[in-house]
């Protein structure tokens, strides 16, 4: 946590360094805009020395904290197609960790994550190549089946690496799926296939017969249980 403390000073003295006026450095209060500003760069140096932290559990709940002040502070963001490349946009970090509930409901929750055969890009707009991936997701409980999951889901796609021990490149995609209410379920889930199926578009065209690496993951709401992860290989304009 020395690494944490040592961020939280570094910041707060960066903060009070440029809320200074420019020239005798006499002290002028900050505007609101500036304020929001200094607490979002503060709140993504603690986060960035969070996930440094070795222990599972309050490297977890301080991720998770920082991420949920900085929605509040700009917002809800959005889901949306992702530019392609390294960086990919800012989502916030869903609800995740580890509390204690009752037993009823942890008997049926999900305890792993499969993504499911039919996984594949997708052509979504009649047009010559597929402008989308078609991402179908399995929670299975404790008893092997598969179940419903009420949650938040974050999907990226990588570019698939050889001869390398480290198959996973390049992110080509980014996506960020809120299922928290009884339309956004019936929106999603395919009740003949079990799972949920998830349309997401490119934001720019990816060469057929590519080999990319798809990855999920599983945030339960309200801090329930802990988060699941899944990962497929699948090729780009495979039928």
């Amino acid at each position: 946590m020395g690494r944490l403390a040592s961020a939280a000073a570094g910041a707060v003295l960066a903060a009070a360094c440029l809320a200074q006026a420019s020239g005798c450095g006499t002290w002028r209060r900050p505007g609101e805009e500036e304020r929001t500003r200094l607490a979002l760069e503060l709140a993504d140096a603690l986060r960035q020395e969070a996930l440094a932290i070795p222990d599972e559990e309050p490297r977890q709940r301080l991720v998770t904290g920082l991420g949920q002040l900085r929605d509040v502070l700009i917002g809800p963001v959005e889901a949306k197609p992702l530019e392609s490349g390294d960086a990919g946009p800012v989502l916030p970090e869903p609800e995740g960790g580890i509390v204690p509930v009752p037993p009823w409901v942890t008997m049926l929750a999900p305890k792993s994550l499969v993504i499911g055969f039919f996984t594949q890009s997708r052509d979504f707009d009649g047009r010559p190549g597929d402008d989308g991936i078609e991402v179908r997701l399995q929670p299975i409980d404790r008893f092997g089946d598969p179940t419903k999951a009420v949650g938040s889901y974050r999907i990226e796609v990588f570019a698939y690496q050889y001869k390398t021990l480290r198959k996973r490149g390049r992110r080509l995609g980014h996506w960020f799926v809120s299922v928290l209410d009884a339309e956004s379920n019936q929106k999603y889930y395919d009740p003949i296939d079990r799972s949920y199926v998830f349309p997401l578009l490119w934001a720019g065209a990816l060469g057929s017969g590519l080999m990319v690496i798809v990855q999920a993951t599983y945030y339960p709401p309200g801090g329930f249980e802990e988060k699941l992860i899944a990962q497929r290989v699948i090729k780009i304009g495979a039928e």
